[in-house]
């Protein structure tokens, strides 16, 4: 849509404009649209930054990590750190690197004239634009100007008019002030996209997730869509459960972004029935319906929480507890000796088990009781502890490893150049030595991620050989053991008897992608483009080991391409997400 000043004649050279370069226009309306969608979050960022919450200190420290995840936001940590005053002055600085890539959007707009992505991703990790802090917003403009400028005449000058949408509305942002003197100025808008319907990847970042159906209105979080919560393409959403009869009942979701999810209103749901019952999310995307990620409803019932393992906890660690609810906690408190309650920290970490850390000023072994709080009304479990004090450490050494590497990830692999590397994809094989004292059937071997995964227990028969009364053979794979997520170093311990051996470093657990295919010019100059899975585990890329000129991957990269330096000596090189110090090679 073109905004002209009326000075007679003006329709004809407008019209002979996008007759003369359609394809500029084209782009140009492409580019306005992704850049109204990014906005789009933008604007509900800023809105929720700049809301004033009397009697609410503390609010923007709860709610921005939320909405960094919700509407793929790059929030500045330091500000969290400052007075409360201060925060949110600081939070709505440099907004034009605000805005990270979500994917979702760009597929919208791609359907309009193809991919429009490449010239945004190079962009991104240029100084301007923030080294690496994907900011399709800036990125844009800056491209729509160029495209427009172009174009400029005598009489007419093109200006991008940014275009927020408000039901059936449209509100236009200006990057300069229009002129209605030679140069006159002509906003160009971006109707809205009609194509083909692209539904959002909704994801669930929990295992097994749960509702608790006592809850008036509890929050399903939810991720990979910001556009949920900032444009109106999804409508109609709702929770679909199947009840025990074998109908279906419809619970209505409402986008939350501050809350980082759905808010399920559970007024319809019946008191009666069995304890765990399953739904999955459902809705519109414009004018199609989607099936979304399910989930299961609990009620608290008879929680009977216990500890999930015979072993006493260790002051300062986390207690896993088992038997209940997980959904339908609401709270987990302490009280040890005369001291009031202390309330403690707890996530869910399956439909019937949550995790609690212990207090650390109870290492002196004090009884401790533990209350577990439901749903608003209901009374809480309560466990009473004997917290004991840190036990003697057993003594014990990794005396051999080995690797059994599987096959390559890709057609092209990559070549890990520091023995410390584990391939998560790998067979690790390591022989633990126990000295002082003999193995027996209670000990256990633990293996524990440095980051994204939780501690796993082997035990003789399920992962160790006993080779005799101090040596143990210890077999994994620490992806089908941790994880998917698991990444950095790799430790494990002797446990039982009340003791445990100090970590033993395994090595450094990394992830790979796959590597499919190099595309190069015949020009030496230019860049190649490389084609793979999960190149967002990529750190760098260089044609040398010396990483001169090396191409730095946007963190969270969710393209299938990359444009990557033209190889010198036949082989490139990659650093990974996992270990960024360790240059390894990319054989070709």
């Amino acid at each position: 849509m073109f905004l002209a000043p009326e000075t007679g004649g003006d329709f004809p050279t407008l019209r002979d404009a996008v007759k003369g370069r359609p394809g500029a226009f084209v782009r140009a309306a492409q580019e306005l649209a992704q850049a109204s969608l990014d906005r789009s979050r933008l604007d509900t960022y800023l809105a929720a930054v700049r809301k004033i919450v009397p009697g609410d200190p503390d609010r923007l420290t709860r709610i921005t990590p939320l909405l960094a995840r919700s509407l793929q936001i790059k929030v500045n940590s330091d500000c969290l750190t400052k007075m409360p005053s201060l925060q949110a002055a600081c939070l709505l600085q440099n907004q034009e690197t605000l805005v990270l890539n979500d994917g979702h959007s760009n597929a919208i707009t791609d359907a309009v004239s193809g991919p429009g992505t490449d010239l945004a991703l190079q962009l991104s990790a240029t100084p301007q634009a923030g080294l690496g802090y994907y900011s399709p917003y800036i990125a844009a403009i800056r491209d729509i100007v160029s495209i427009l400028s172009s174009l400029h005449t005598a009489k007419y000058q093109y200006i991008p008019a940014l275009a927020t949408l408000d039901g059936d509305r449209m509100n236009l942002a200006l990057n300069a002030a229009p002129s209605f003197h030679n140069p006159k100025s002509v906003l160009v808008a971006a109707l809205p996209i009609v194509a083909p319907t692209h539904i959002p990847p909704l994801q669930i970042p929990e295992v097994s997730p749960s509702l608790c159906r006592q809850m008036q209105q509890p929050l399903l979080p939810m991720t990979g869509a910001p556009l949920i919560y900032t444009t109106r393409y999804a409508h109609d959403l709702n929770l679909r459960v199947l009840l025990s009869d074998g109908s279906t009942i419809d619970l209505p979701a409402t986008p939350d972004a501050e809350r980082g999810g759905l808010l399920i209103d559970m007024g319809r749901m019946p008191n009666e029935g069995p304890t765990s019952l399953q739904g999955h999310l459902r809705g519109e995307w414009g004018f199609q319906s989607f099936d979304g990620p399910a989930v299961i409803l609990q009620t608290k019932a008879d929680m009977k929480w216990q500890s999930a393992s015979d072993a006493k906890p260790t002051a300062g660690a986390n207690l896993v507890l088992s038997g209940g609810s997980a959904a339908c906690v609401t709270d987990v408190t302490a009280t040890s000796g005369a001291a009031g309650p202390v309330k403690l920290t707890w996530r869910k970490t399956a439909p019937n088990e949550i995790g609690v850390t212990i207090p650390a000023d109870n290492a002196a072994g004090r009884r401790m009781s533990l209350s577990i709080y439901g749903p608003t009304g209901s009374n809480p479990d309560i466990i009473t502890l004997g917290v004991p004090k840190p036990p003697t450490h057993l003594s014990a050494a990794v005396t051999g490893r080995s690797l059994q590497l599987s096959t390559a990830p890709g057609p092209m692999a990559i070549t890990l150049t520091d023995a410390a590397e584990v391939p998560n994809s790998a067979t690790l094989t390591f022989s633990l030595r126990l000295d002082g004292t003999q193995w027996n059937d209670k000990m256990v071997v633990e293996i524990a991620p440095e980051h994204g995964g939780a501690v796993a227990t082997l035990r003789a028969g399920g992962g160790i050989v006993l080779l005799d009364d101090h040596v143990a053979i210890v077999s994994l794979q620490p992806e089908t053991l941790l994880g998917e997520s698991a990444f950095g170093t790799l430790r494990g311990r002797i446990v039982g008897d009340g003791a445990a051996s100090d970590w033993l470093p395994l090595g450094t657990l990394v992830r790979l992608p796959a590597i499919v295919r190099l595309s190069c010019d015949p020009d030496p100059a230019s860049p190649c483009r490389l084609l793979g899975k999960g190149l967002y585990l990529l750190n760098s890329v260089a044609a040398t080991q010396s990483f001169e000129k090396a191409v730095d991957v946007p963190a969270g990269y969710p393209a299938a391409t990359l444009d990557v330096p033209h190889p010198t000596g036949g082989d490139l090189y990659v650093r990974l997400h996992d270990a960024p110090d360790i240059a390894n090679r990319l054989t070709l």
